[in-house]
């Protein structure tokens, strides 16, 4: 081999890790599929131009791999950010946080037919007293719980459900009961709220749940 090949070899891998790693170390936290595919293909189009091969082939390649990055990197951003949002409201005097719910979600490579495991995020829950509302570290917890669910749905592109429940009035049901819908535009999604009335929640508190309903399976 010559030295010519051994230093174009040597960039081409040097830009194949760079380009590969900034599909998955890039500091904004709003990729999707789309734009790990969009990676991939820069990816696959420049590795094309240096081996002098097809850059429509390159790309396509490239993009498989950056659409299973990008929802991949998508998805555990959300999870990170959920737990960020919980230690948030842990720090009211008094709350109690549920751990972060997650779920398994099958990724299916279309050009390869391999399927992946995913984790995705699905619930937080967080149990504030009333009293503490109306406190900084509360105000700033209930900011934080709207801000993820708003910026959740814009990333998804889908509907989250944000439900603040409270106990029944005295004298009121016995079951859980829906007193208020809304469905608020986030970007791309939509956060539905649902004030509640929930005879489990005690009367000296007030809950808050967010949850986003996965698909079982994923195509990209």
């Amino acid at each position: 081999m010559t030295n010519r090949s051994v230093v174009t070899n040597s960039v081409i891998l040097s830009l194949s890790i760079c380009l590969l790693v900034s599909a998955c170390a890039t500091d904004s936290k709003t990729e999707n599929t789309a734009v790990g595919a969009a990676i991939g293909c820069a990816a696959g189009a420049v590795l094309a131009k240096l081996t002098k091969n097809d850059a429509g082939t390159a790309c396509a390649a490239g993009a498989v791999v950056g659409g299973i990055a990008g929802y991949l990197r998508a998805r555990n951003a959300e999870v990170e950010e959920a737990h960020k949002v919980a230690d948030a409201a842990a720090k009211v005097e008094g709350a109690k946080v549920s751990p972060v719910e997650t779920q398994s979600v099958q990724v299916l490579d279309k050009s390869t037919n391999k399927t992946e495991k995913v984790t995705a995020f699905k619930a937080v829950s967080v149990d504030i007293p009333v009293s503490q509302l109306n406190t900084p570290d509360g105000r700033e917890a209930l900011r934080k719980l709207d801000e993820y669910a708003r910026k959740t749905a814009d990333e998804r592109g889908e509907t989250i459900d944000m439900t603040i429940a409270n106990a029944p009035e005295r004298g009121g049901s016995s079951t859980k009961v829906a007193l208020k819908e809304t469905l608020e535009p986030s970007g791309k999604g939509r956060v539905r709220r649902v004030q509640m009335a929930d005879p489990r929640v005690a009367s000296n508190i007030q809950r808050i749940t967010i949850e986003a309903k996965n698909p079982s399976h994923v195509e990209v």
